[in-house]
């Protein structure tokens, strides 16, 4: 088995995953918390709380099909299991039909991560009782087998949003029981490995967090406008940042281009170069920045093993000057303490 390129620690990912999907709450119940693993026994608790908050607003219920055997024609009749009551020649047939009810795949969810939470040895009695009479209100759910699988077929529409933060602690849930199994290894982490997936969740990660812990930048995707003119702009692609963090104040704009590469570098003539393509996006955003503000540029990577961090002196036009601005270039380790990961992000906005 290859080792992986990237370490990153399953508290990491979980705060990393926690600002990606906006629930940086989760992150702030481990404040002070030096675990490497988030503790079962506080996800237990912010389990507990989103239940409660979901039955506050009720359960959801839906349509979903319903197989049952039945003396009369209502629905789809199912020929494969009726098979032997046609033989027999039984008045019963088995038929399919749409049953609106709180049967539902999520709250199937929530009832077998409720009762794997039962099974955690040194669960309080508080948190158990708690536990038990959330599970006495779902007795018209069924109790599933869940699989990993199981997560990916989940597609919450606007009725149901309030159960988002529930699945996503369910699956976490999930994911660190099984590190103590058989059954397979930590396959959220497997997201790690495809740079696909992953990217999107550097850039989100990367454009919440400044979001949600400073003031004094918007941080934002940022659309901007080609200087070019004449032709059929129609089939010009659109420019966007991964994050402009912007001060509005001070006339200050820093635009971030997140790249999450199993390697960094390309090589030249076997030597180790940073690629020129991601050079030439992060150039292009500058120059076509607005001329009002101030602007520099940092192209950020997640540490594979290689430390860089280097800043370089650069001109742009803006308007009819030129002017001087930087491009820093920045491999932030995601293997390292929580904390250190947090001042570090925060660090990148100072000049």
């Amino acid at each position: 088995m290859t080792e992986r390129k990237y370490k990153v620690p399953i508290r990491n990912l979980f705060c990393i995953l926690c600002y990606a999907y906006e629930m940086p709450e989760f992150v702030s119940a481990f404040n002070g918390k030096d675990e490497d693993l988030p503790n079962l026994n506080l996800l237990a608790n912010l389990f507990i709380k989103e239940t409660d908050r979901i039955m506050m607003k009720g359960l959801v219920s839906d349509y979903h099909n319903h197989a049952e055997e039945t003396n009369q024609l209502s629905g789809k009749i199912i020929f494969e299991q009726s098979l032997n009551y046609i033989i027999q020649k039984k008045p019963a047939l088995v038929c399919e039909r749409d049953q609106f009810d709180e049967d539902i795949l999520i709250n199937q969810i929530l009832k077998v991560t409720l009762n794997t939470l039962l099974s955690i040895e040194d669960l309080s009695k508080e948190q158990k009782r708690r536990i038990y009479m959330q599970v006495n209100k779902l007795q018209n759910v069924s109790t599933v087998k869940l699989y990993r699988k199981t997560f990916s077929l989940i597609r919450l529409n606007r009725s149901q949003i309030y159960y988002q933060k529930m699945i996503f602690l369910a699956h976490f849930i999930f994911e660190l029981k099984n590190l103590f199994h058989t059954e397979g290894p930590f396959n959220l982490i497997d997201v790690l490995s495809d740079d696909r997936k992953m990217q999107v969740i550097f850039e989100k990660f990367i454009l919440n967090f400044y979001r949600i812990e400073q003031r004094k930048f918007l941080s934002k995707v940022e659309r901007m406008k080609w200087k070019m003119f004449g032709g059929n702009l129609a089939i010009i692609p659109e420019m966007k940042t991964d994050i402009s963090l912007i001060d509005p104040v001070n006339k200050e704009k820093i635009i971030i281009d997140a790249k999450y590469y199993a390697d960094i570098f390309s090589k030249s003539f076997n030597a180790d170069k940073i690629r020129s393509t991601h050079l030439y996006q992060l150039f292009t955003y500058l120059n076509h920045s607005s001329d009002v503000y101030l602007t520099r540029g940092i192209l950020i990577y997640p540490t594979n093993g290689v430390k860089v961090d280097e800043t370089y002196s650069i001109s742009i036009q803006v308007g009819t000057e030129i002017q001087q601005s930087t491009i820093r270039i920045f491999t932030l380790d995601l293997n390292q303490k929580w904390k250190d990961i947090y001042d570090q992000m925060l660090g990148f906005m100072k000049s």
